[in-house]
Order: structure tokens, then C-alpha cells, then sequence
């Protein structure tokens, strides 16, 4: 009997020791994260550093997780990438997590490509993103990917130009109607030939004059075109083309000093010096950047793009995965090269508040005072998701050709509500 007892016991002894054996064996062996990322930058400007930070990361990751092999498939362009991605998904092959083009958010989240994050995120993750950045991430009050990066578009101003009118610069607050009285002010003919040869905007979108107005793309019933607040922007567009006698204002003017503002993005003002046209040209003026003007102090102007990653809904290594995403969009260290190396700006206030912060918009060349991380931090803080999010691509340029043709038309009342009937027809 003690023998059967002693040969039972070493049995299970030795089973337990496989066991652990196995386990061990099994934990010792390389996983594989893989990403999906596109080539570039996010706002279709010049960069060549993004996939540089990206690098470092995973060197990073990769030293703390020693049986982690991170992979990406580089040089995939921009354009591309959405239907590279598409294709990974429909084989079931999509990374383990990956960036969401542009456009297909709500697409991938409403078709389950993507897991929801909403049992993974604290209260404390959530809390430490802008508003509007982690907003970007959701669909229909669930988390499905975490901003990385966003980009805010400000109005750009000429400061020289006002000086030399006697207009103080606009501030924080300012509406339409100081904005158009501006404008109006400073478009004249300059040297007495009979032509208007100095202007107040360039690049005023009918989108941002119906963000001013409060307006949306869509509301509750679908595509919202013909509303109160599109006759008012659009009219509004009108008048300011007056001023300028129906003359199309373009960025080479402001480049020359003859405009007093131009709408930019932060990507594009934070790579604008340093093309070398327009280093060697139009270096001449000083800059400054404010939010953008609103009909009312209670409306939000400065609308925002942000980039997100998301995790696959059938991805096997969830844990590496959410360890991966939180590094990229919630650690302090990799939120401040992001922001020093690419051209938006950090997601995390506590980044964009930071002393480093300060120091990289002053190293722009604008000026020490052209765009502060305080007046940075203060447009994050009011602003909303670009509408041009609000439908897809097709219908946004379906939407916005027959806009711009009803504006030429001087046809605004008569012409949106067949707009509206044309674009709910999805003809």
C-alpha cells in the first residue's frame, strides 16, 4: 500500500513538474504584436519623423517586455491605407492593433472591428485626455480607440498688417462681426492703381463659417444641410467675398504680406516656415495665432482632427495590445517627443502645459509670443470634432461642390434645399 502511495505521489510530483515545465516553456516564447500604421503624417504635410517616434516606442516596449517581437508593415502610403486595412479585416489578418483612417471610424466600430475599451479604461485615463481628443475615440458613448495626437485649426494673423492699420489683435472671444469689420477695414488699394491689392482673409471656409454659426452636418434626422445655421454662414461668405470684389484670395497673397488672416491648421503652421519657398520669400512680418471667431461667445469655433488607435475585436494579445496603446497616448515621455518630432499637438494637457511644451512652440520661428501653450491649451479646451467627420468623404465632397456652385450662383435660399433633397437621394 505505501509503495502504491509513494508511486502516486511522485506521479502527481511529476505531472505537476511538466505542467510547470510547459507553462514556463510556453511563457518563454516570443509573442508578436503587430501595428498597423501608414507612412507619414496624419495631416498631409511634410514629415519624415512620425515613424521615428513610433521606433523608439517599441524599442521601448520591446526592452520591458523581453519575449515581445513589435512588427509593422512600414511604407505604406496614406491613401492606401484604408484599403490595406480593409482588406486585413475582411481576411480575418488584421494587426493586433492599429491606426483608424480618417474616415472609417464609425464604419469599423458599428461593424465590430474594433473591441471596445470602456472595460479597460479608469476613470483617471480617461480624465487626463482634452475632451475632444478622447471624444474623437467614441461611437455612440463607447470607447473603441485612444487619441494620439490632435490638430486644432486657429486663425493665423498678419500681425505687422494690423499694427499698420491701427487694429489691435483680436482676442480670445472675438466674434464675426469684429472679425468682418476687420476685414472690411483693411481691404483697400494700397498704391492708388484703382485695384484692391490688400485683404482681410484667405482660406475662410462655408465649414468654418457654419461651425461660427454653431452648426452641424447633421443632426438626430441625418444630413442636416438646409438649416438656419448653413443660410447664415453661407450668407455671411457671401458678404466677405464682396470686400474682396469677388477676387480669389490665395495663400500666396498672405505669403506676400496682403492678408491679414488665414485659417491653418497646427500641423500646417508648424511646417510652413520651414518650406524653403517660403524661407527664402516671405519671411518678412510677424505672426500671431488666435481661436476662431464665433457668433457668440457661447459657441465653440476651433474644430479638431485627431488620430486614433484602436485595438482589433479579435486580436489574441489584448493585454500587450492595451499596454502598447497606453504607452502611445498616455505616457508623459512618448506624448512629448510626439509632440516635439510630429506636427499636432499632445493629447494630455499636463504635456501641452509643460515647460517642454513652451520651449518647442517658441523654437518654430514665429516669434516668442506667435503661439503660447497657454493660448494652445485654451483652444483645446473649447473646441469640437471637425464636422467634415459627420459623414463620409464622398458626401462631403458631393456636399461641398454643390455649395461652392450655389455660392458662384449668388443662389444660397433658393439652392439649399435642393441641395438637401439631392444629398439625402444619395444621388
Amino acid at each position: 500500500m505505501k509503495w502504491r502511495l509513494r508511486h502516486l505521489a511522485l506521479l502527481v510530483v511529476l505531472i505537476i513538474s511538466v505542467a510547470l515545465a510547459f507553462v514556463f516553456w510556453a511563457s518563454a516564447q516570443e509573442k508578436v504584436l503587430r501595428i498597423g500604421v501608414y507612412a507619414g503624417s496624419s495631416w498631409d504635410v511634410p514629415n519624415s519623423r512620425e515613424n521615428k517616434v513610433l521606433d523608439s516606442l517599441i524599442k521601448k516596449f520591446e526592452k520591458t517586455h523581453p519575449h515581445v517581437k513589435v512588427v509593422y508593415e512600414s511604407g505604406i502610403p496614406k491613401d492606401d491605407y484604408a484599403d490595406w486595412l480593409a482588406e486585413q479585416v475582411l481576411k480575418g489578418e488584421q494587426p493586433d492593433l492599429f491606426m483608424v483612417p480618417e474616415n472609417d471610424f464609425s464604419m469599423l466600430a458599428s461593424t465590430g472591428a474594433l473591441k471596445s475599451l470602456d472595460t479597460l479604461l479608469t476613470d483617471d485615463e480617461r480624465k487626463a485626455f482634452y475632451p475632444v481628443a478622447y471624444e474623437a475615440g467614441q461611437y455612440q458613448g463607447v470607447s473603441y480607440a485612444l487619441p494620439v495626437e490632435s490638430n486644432p485649426i486657429m486663425m493665423c494673423v498678419n500681425k505687422d498688417l494690423l499694427e499698420k492699420e491701427g487694429i489691435s489683435i483680436p482676442e480670445s472671444g472675438w466674434t464675426l462681426a469684429d472679425f468682418y469689420e476687420i476685414c472690411k477695414k483693411v481691404t483697400k488699394d494700397t498704391n492708388g492703381d484703382g485695384m484692391v491689392d490688400q485683404y482681410g482673409i484667405t482660406d475662410y471656409t462655408w465649414q468654418q463659417a457654419l461651425v461660427a454659426y454653431g452648426g452641424h452636418l447633421t443632426d438626430k434626422s441625418g444630413i442636416n444641410v438646409d438649416s438656419s445655421e448653413m443660410h447664415q454662414a453661407l450668407a455671411f461668405m457671401s458678404k466677405l467675398d464682396m470686400l474682396s470684389q469677388h477676387y480669389k484670395v490665395t495663400s500666396n497673397d498672405f505669403d506676400e504680406g496682403r492678408v491679414a488672416f488665414y485659417p491653418m491648421s497646427l500641423a500646417q503652421y508648424r511646417t510652413y516656415k520651414p518650406y524653403p519657398y517660403h524661407v527664402a520669400k516671405y519671411s518678412s512680418f510677424s505672426w500671431t495665432c488666435i481661436p476662431m471667431p464665433t457668433a457668440n461667445s457661447q459657441v465653440m469655433g476651433t474644430q479638431v482632427k485627431t488620430s486614433l488607435f484602436a485595438m482589433s475585436s479579435n486580436t489574441k494579445q489584448e493585454k500587450l495590445a492595451w499596454e502598447f496603446m497606453l504607452l502611445l497616448s498616455q505616457d508623459k515621455e512618448s506624448q512629448q517627443a510626439l509632440f516635439e518630432k510630429s506636427q499636432g499637438t499632445s493629447v494630455l494637457p499636463s504635456v501641452v502645459k509643460s515647460q517642454q511644451a513652451r520651449e518647442i512652440l517658441q523654437a518654430d520661428d514665429f516669434g516668442l509670443d506667435s503661439l503660447t501653450s497657454e493660448r494652445l491649451d485654451h483652444m483645446m479646451n473649447r473646441s469640437i470634432i471637425d464636422i467634415s467627420l459627420e459623414v463620409d468623404r464622398h458626401t462631403m465632397d458631393r456636399m461641398d461642390y454643390l455649395i461652392q456652385n450655389a455660392m458662384q450662383n449668388q443662389e444660397i435660399d433658393s439652392a439649399l434645399p435642393s441641395i438637401q433633397r439631392e444629398i439625402e437621394s444619395g444621388k
